[in-house]
This record gives structure tokens, C-alpha cells and sequence, in this order.
């Protein structure tokens, strides 16, 4: 499950042209966990998963419908396309964190 959802963390990020930097930054981890997260290598908890939700303005049961689907068809086929159809609001690079 966490290859499944590592990959529905850099279609957005990328969708949104994201820098890991940018992202690890605001997650407050290192590029090389984003990377590793966004690899499969490395679970992420709840907490920094609410965290990318409100970085990429989109709700957090779209990221965890996106993972699920690709771990149960074990294929990412279509995500880019789900990622650029949803609607999310505008990249903010002041984004302030609630958490």
C-alpha cells in the first residue's frame, strides 16, 4: 500500500509542479524521506498525509480512494489523468499549516 500511495503523492505533487524541496519543506522532513515516501520505501503516518492534502487543497479521502484503487488493480494506470481532473484550489507557496 505505501508504493500505492507514494505514487498518488508525486502525481500531485508533479500536477501541481511541486519541488520535493518545496513539499519537504512544508512536511518538515528531508528530500531524501519525501523521496523514499514517494518511492514506496518509506510509510508516511496520518497526520503528514492531512498535511499533503492541505498542501495540495485537495480532500484527504481522494488521496486514500486514489491509493486504494491502485493497490487493489495493482496498477497506477489512469492516475495522472484523476489527478489533473480533480478540482483543488490554487497552488499557494505561503501556505500556512493548521497542524
Amino acid at each position: 500500500m505505501k508504493k500505492a500511495v507514494g505514487k498518488v503523492i508525486k502525481a500531485f505533487r508533479e500536477h501541481l509542479n511541486y519541488k520535493q524541496e518545496f513539499v519537504a519543506k512544508k512536511l518538515n522532513v528531508t528530500v531524501a524521506t519525501l523521496a523514499n515516501i514517494e518511492n514506496g520505501r518509506v510509510s508516511i503516518d496520518i497526520v503528514k498525509l492531512h498535511k499533503l492534502s492541505l498542501i495540495f487543497k485537495v480532500p484527504l479521502k481522494d488521496i486514500i480512494t486514489l491509493a486504494s484503487e491502485i493497490f487493489e488493480k495493482g496498477s497506477d494506470d489512469g492516475l495522472r489523468f484523476a489527478v489533473a481532473y480533480m478540482r483543488y484550489g490554487a497552488p499557494d507557496n505561503d501556505l500556512e499549516l493548521a497542524c
